[in-house]
């Protein structure tokens, strides 16, 4: 070809002849492979075709693994190459975000690990020596979703690339050579596992002692000419992957040149990734957004082939835009809810906790009229005691139908907070006739709790049932505490149930809507908003919300069942004794069950 004449940009790097050879293909490449004798042409078309590659990744993608590909994983692609700005000119994309080093925030179905799968073979075949970590949260996110991508684009490349395909053999947790000399040209897959990060330790492939050709002059020897050496860190899930790691692969991050591809579905408001996905002066951010990739649109990039030719390449998009539709509907119609920011927008969540109780849920119960099917059901009245300066309150429910509800400032003086929820709670017990009293009798309510466990002593139809929050869990595996129990399993059941109908109460919508949970990306726990973590986001104590949820607990096992434990029952100090005999003159026939 004539004489060529790089491009410049301050945020790229300018291209190379030999690059230009290889890219402008007929009038580079293939007018000095005119003159390679025929025995010899093979080799050196590959030859020729591994420049080109490792200029345009997306040429990779298409020619040697036969990917199409949509236009945001081009981007992706020529960020991690450091491609020059020729090639950010051609395909049309942005050239001013940092290179080599790549954080991609993603919604859910956007093709990351393909992706990962493509840049990992690219980096390994057109680079030589190289070393390629790869890592993730668990076994199954690697071993499994990332190395199954990986074989499927080794099957493309031994059909369409036999010669080069050869020389690799995939194995059960690594990509190894064939010759055992090169043992340390190797992709990788290790665990982010937090308990043992010294197992991510280590990692280099630097492999440029003489760059400047110092040794080989003195030594005589062939001055490597060809780019080799260099790591590729890999991390599939980033989200889930503790600060611990991150930190161990710093060390591997820090030789020159190094590459980073980290996607995530950003399900959390802290730790590294979620930090380091708002440094763009530092890392190329390609947020992924479901919608922009539309599965009834069709998308396309250009693709210029070995004759000169620019193709207009289709490719569908990933999502149905129902996914997304359905989301919006759980989420109320607010696109900035969490949930939609997640999953939607690859955008980070405002809060670790995703809403327990969905807005539309209780929107659809407090308008449903009463469900007669429940009115045969037992009353049960339940109880909640605030903290402090925090209302307490007193609900009632008979199977799905919530029939009343009150809330109060405490007294001053802790017996008459006893007396004032106690006597409430008779109140209601004798007006409906009430079969069950449960409260949380951790704490502040335990002393009205017990006084209201020795009223019902010997009464045969009323059962006060003692319940504590703060215990384990029943299924420990699933949950770790009974409040967890309470507001995930059994709230979120009762108030989506069709049947269910809820009263006009003051407050009870945003506080049945407040409480958030979060699920550990490990053991897959739940784990429900205390009441202290609301405050810290500006919601008010969801006390009438948890005496409501208290009703749905008296046929679990986190109940104490009074009348097994009467032996320990605390005695009753003379100034409650003598308020409690004067109501007990009142009924008959009743007993507690301890």
């Amino acid at each position: 070809m004539g004489a060529f004449t790089p491009k410049h940009h301050s945020k790229c790097r300018p291209m190379t002849e030999q690059e230009a050879m290889a890219w402008y293909w007929p009038e580079g490449a293939e007018r000095l492979l005119a003159s390679v004798p025929e025995e010899d042409k093979a080799f050196q078309r590959l030859s020729w075709m591994l420049v080109r590659w490792r200029v345009d990744p997306v040429c990779f993608a298409v020619e040697a693994l036969r990917v199409k590909l949509a236009p945001y994983q081009v981007a992706i692609l020529l960020d991690l190459a450091d491609a020059p700005i020729e090639l950010y000119q051609f395909y049309g994309v942005d050239p001013n975000k940092p290179k080599r080093q790549v954080l991609i925030p993603s919604g859910h179905g956007m093709g990351k690990t393909r992706v990962l799968a493509i840049a990992t073979w690219w980096h390994k075949l057109t680079i030589k020596y190289t070393y390629n970590l790869c890592t993730a949260p668990t076994a199954t996110q690697l071993t499994g979703r990332l190395w199954d991508e990986i074989r499927k684009m080794y099957r493309r490349l031994k059909k369409a690339w036999p010669m080069l395909a050869d020389q690799w053999e995939v194995q059960r947790d690594r990509i190894a050579h064939i010759d055992s000399d090169f043992s340390d040209w190797a992709t990788v897959a290790r665990t982010a596992r937090e308990e043992k990060p010294e197992g991510l330790q280590g990692a280099h492939a630097m492999d440029d002692d003489d760059a400047d050709g110092q040794l080989a002059a003195i030594f005589g020897d062939d001055r490597e000419e060809s780019a080799s050496g260099g790591i590729m860190v890999v991390i599939d899930e980033a989200s889930g992957v503790s600060d611990a790691i991150r930190e161990v692969l710093k060390g591997a991050l820090s030789e020159e040149g190094a590459r980073l591809i980290a996607p995530a579905n950003p399900t959390r408001p802290d730790g590294w990734f979620a930090e380091d996905c708002q440094k763009t002066h530092r890392y190329a951010i390609h947020n992924l957004d479901c919608r922009d990739s539309n599965r009834e649109k069709m998308y396309q990039i250009p693709y210029r082939d070995t004759a000169g030719r620019v193709h207009k390449l289709t490719l569908r998009g990933f999502v149905r835009p129902s996914y997304w539709e359905e989301i919006l509907e759980d989420c109320d119609g607010d696109d900035d809810h969490d949930v939609f920011r997640v999953r939607v927008k690859g955008m980070k969540p405002r809060s670790a906790f995703t809403q327990c109780i969905k807005t539309h849920w209780v929107d659809e119960a407090m308008a449903r009229p009463k469900d007669e099917a429940s009115q045969k059901d037992p009353i049960i009245i339940g109880l909640d005691f605030g903290l402090f300066s925090d209302k307490h309150s007193l609900a009632v429910r008979q199977g799905f139908n919530m029939l009343d509800g009150e809330e109060w400032l405490p007294p001053d003086k802790p017996k008459d907070i006893t007396l004032k929820a106690a006597d409430l709670a008779i109140e209601y017990q004798e007006r409906l006739g009430a079969r069950y009293i449960i409260g949380d009798s951790n704490g502040v309510g335990r002393g009205a709790m017990e006084y209201l466990s020795r009223y019902y002593q010997n009464k045969k139809d009323v059962t006060v049932i003692h319940f504590n929050s703060g215990k384990q869990a029943h299924d420990k595996k699933r949950y770790y505490l009974r409040r967890d129990e309470m507001w995930h399993k059994a709230g979120r059941s009762w108030v989506s149930n069709p049947r269910c109908h809820l009263i006009q109460f003051p407050r009870l919508k945003s506080q049945l809507t407040a409480t958030g949970y979060h699920e550990d990306a490990k053991s897959r726990r739940i784990k429900a908003e205390t009441k202290s973590d609301m405050k810290k986001r500006g919601f008010e104590s969801g006390n009438i919300a948890d005496s409501l949820l208290h009703t749905l607990m008296i046929h679990t096992p986190n109940t104490t069942n009074q009348a097994e434990k009467k032996d320990e029952a605390p005695s009753t100090p003379v100034v409650f004794q003598e308020h409690f005999n004067r109501i007990r003159n009142k009924q008959n026939n009743m007993r507690i069950i301890r």
